[in-house]
């Protein structure tokens, strides 16, 4: 089945708004699960759907599904720093490292014992690797200015606006640097760099509309026992 561009920015724009809402309807049960379910999926999965295997032409740029579901990874990082503090948060992180390495040992391992030692799966492992790297530099930098961040009592909605955009750029400046210097310079990279922030943007706002709904549901039962007791 075709579709043509305005209906796949549609497309787009739908399951970044789906990814999001996951975290508030799975959070009202099992807020900790769904983030460390959706954030090891996000990050891991990113590695495989990216607009050089995958790409989704829209208005002649390549987008992919890795800008918003690694977007999606690092709101989880966020969300978990924001209600159960920097520990946890660095504890998810390390938790997706984690599998981001044990994905891509099983891919190497697969490769090897399938088709033989090649340049190709080598380098595969590599960029999962580099990944990896980038993903837990980057986000450890975010974690710590976040940290001074709310000792300063800044809003959270502009501390999470703040702490997203160091994240995804610091990922983005990391991961691309190292993976030119091993992969050579990426054909359009200009065009992918700007469909990047284009997806990424989206996956943004949709993070700050499912933290405000968040908010909004973990307000209300603190309003209803509030107004339960002055009735007694």
């Amino acid at each position: 089945m075709k579709y043509n561009t305005s209906m796949k920015i549609i497309y787009l724009i739908i399951i970044s708004v789906l990814c999001f809402l996951s975290i508030f309807l799975g959070g009202k049960k099992f807020r900790s699960t769904a983030l460390y379910a959706l954030a090891i999926g996000g990050v891991v999965n990113a590695n495989f759907f990216h607009p050089l295997d995958y790409p989704i032409m829209c208005f002649g740029l390549p987008f992919g599904i890795d800008s918003i579901i690694y977007t999606l990874f690092v709101f989880c990082v966020i969300v978990m720093f924001f209600q159960s503090g920097k520990g946890s948060a660095y504890t998810l992180l390390i938790s997706s490292i984690v599998a981001i390495m044990f994905s891509a040992i099983m891919q190497l391992f697969s490769d090897l014992l399938s088709t033989g030692s090649s340049t190709e799966c080598w380098q595969s492992f590599l960029n999962f690797s580099i990944s990896a790297v980038a993903s837990l530099i980057a986000l450890s930098i975010m974690l710590e200015i976040m940290q001074k961040l709310k000792n300063k009592n800044l809003n959270e909605y502009l501390i999470l606006l703040i702490a997203i955009l160091i994240a995804t750029i610091a990922d983005s400046i990391l991961y691309l640097g190292a993976f030119s210097l091993i992969n050579g310079i990426i054909e359009n990279f200009g065009k992918l760099l700007l469909a990047s922030i284009i997806g990424k943007t989206i996956a943004i706002l949709c993070s700050i509309g499912c933290y405000y709904l968040i908010n909004l549901f973990d307000s209300k039962p603190t309003k209803s026992k509030s107004n339960e007791q002055i009735e007694q």
